[in-house]
């Protein structure tokens, strides 16, 4: 199985480069977002943890027992505390999941590209080289 021959020619090996050099420019942008989006995520669950420990921080005195008021509100704060929770464990899922991948397909698409280079050369060398006896016994 070969190329067809519209994908023969230097202008289309130069093309097939820029495409897989443009795909490994993609997955490093990808790798860089969700890294950003991980850092973001963590800092907002630490933010929204901050926030559930300052509301539950409540005068546990005699005065609210009982309260309806008070228990909506421990209740909120405990969800936003569960959220928060959700958060950062959503963010370390991404990180490890997401990013694994991320970096397997940009090694795996590096290996690629440099097999493609070291195939093209090796072709590239062969036709000259075959090019030169045509010429030498014509």
């Amino acid at each position: 199985m070969g190329f067809s021959t519209n994908l023969q020619g230097k202008i289309a090996h130069e093309a097939l480069l820029s495409r897989q050099d443009a795909e490994l420019r993609l997955l490093e942008a990808m790798k860089r977002c969700i890294n950003v989006k991980v850092k973001c995520d963590r800092d907002y669950a630490t933010a929204l943890s901050t926030v559930a420990s300052q509301g539950l921080k409540i005068d546990r005195g005699d005065e609210l027992a009982g309260s309806v008021v008070c228990s909506a509100w421990r209740n909120m704060m405990e969800e936003l505390e569960n959220t928060a929770k959700l958060i950062r464990q959503n963010a370390d899922t991404v990180e490890i999941k997401a990013l694994d991948a991320l970096n397997s397909l940009y090694a795996e698409k590096r290996k690629i590209r440099k097999a493609y280079q070291e195939e093209h050369v090796r072709i590239v060398q062969q036709f000259t080289h075959v090019s030169y006896f045509c010429m030498i016994f014509h």
